[in-house]
């Protein structure tokens, strides 16, 4: 990726959080690093099962990364995070249902990349 390429990322994640219902304010970058975590988490479990999609785990850990590096964040805590979530999440709901779960949000991150990207 070009460094312009980057920054369109970054500046496209920005306007991700914006089509969010949760975050009705500017999303603070801790926001934006935990959707992202979240995103390469669940993208990546979706890859180990087969799933197809446009973008994969690498995509999203790209953009975590950048979060990282511009605002000095801890990215492997987010995705740590991230992963305990849907653990529990697991054990709540019961692991097919936390899967299945999962494997819709790989589906929403998907579109949520492809808003990013263009």
């Amino acid at each position: 990726m070009t460094p312009k390429s980057l920054i369109s990322l970054a500046c496209g994640t920005a306007l991700l959080a914006f089509s969010q219902p949760v975050l009705a304010k500017d999303p603070s970058p801790k926001k934006l690093l935990e959707m992202s975590a979240g995103c390469a988490y669940v993208v990546s479990i979706a890859e180990g099962s087969d799933v197809t999609l446009n973008y994969g785990s690498a995509d999203w850990l790209g953009l975590v990364r950048i979060i990282e590096q511009r605002t000095g964040l801890d990215g492997e805590k987010a995705i740590q995070t991230a992963k305990a979530k849907y653990n529990k999440r697991a054990r709540v709901m019961g692991a097919d249902e936390a899967r299945n779960h999962m494997l819709k949000r790989a589906h929403d991150c998907d579109r949520e990349m492809a808003v990013i990207q263009s």
